[in-house]
């Protein structure tokens, strides 16, 4: 009988644990599908850099929402560079980014990260408003952002 407990812990121990996806084969899988550039580790571009995606570490997504903790603590840290706009796909500035540097324009293709959780504004100037359909979600002015909000299809920016 003890002979078999080595044989049998492995392999459920195996069968419990995912499956990861290196980083490089998500940015691969994001060109395959969506076309760009990679030109970072993590990241994907388009449109000479106009649009960029930002693939978070797989140990920072967390599947389901995140804690209002997480959220405080993510917003803390949150990166949207100086000048552009994002997008991102969890709750807290987490997750999937994309970051808009062309404006005015109008984003609704946000299949990368699914529907984005949170959005920010880090121009100096002009707003960038969200919306679910033509229902008006956030207006965001230069320099703020929100950290929780859910159904946005459209981002336009003026």
């Amino acid at each position: 009988m003890l002979a078999l407990v080595p044989l049998v812990t492995p392999a459920e121990a195996s069968a419990a644990t995912p499956s990861i996806t290196p980083m490089q084969e998500q940015v691969e899988d994001v060109i395959d599908e969506h076309g760009g550039v990679q030109t970072g580790w993590n990241e994907v571009t388009w449109d000479d850099g106009a649009i960029i995606l930002t693939i978070a570490r797989e140990d920072s997504i967390k599947a389901g929402t995140i804690s209002a903790r997480a959220a405080t603590a993510s917003a803390a840290r949150d990166n949207c560079a100086a000048g552009k706009y994002c997008a991102y796909g969890k709750a807290g500035y987490g997750g999937n980014k994309l970051t808009y540097s062309s404006c005015p324009a109008t984003h609704t293709s946000f299949s990368i990260i699914g529907s984005p959780r949170s959005i920010k504004n880090n121009r100096t100037s002009g707003t960038v408003k969200a919306y679910n359909g033509s229902t008006l979600k956030n207006t965001l002015t230069a320099g703020k952002g929100n950290s929780n909000t859910s159904g946005i299809t459209k981002i336009t920016c003026a």
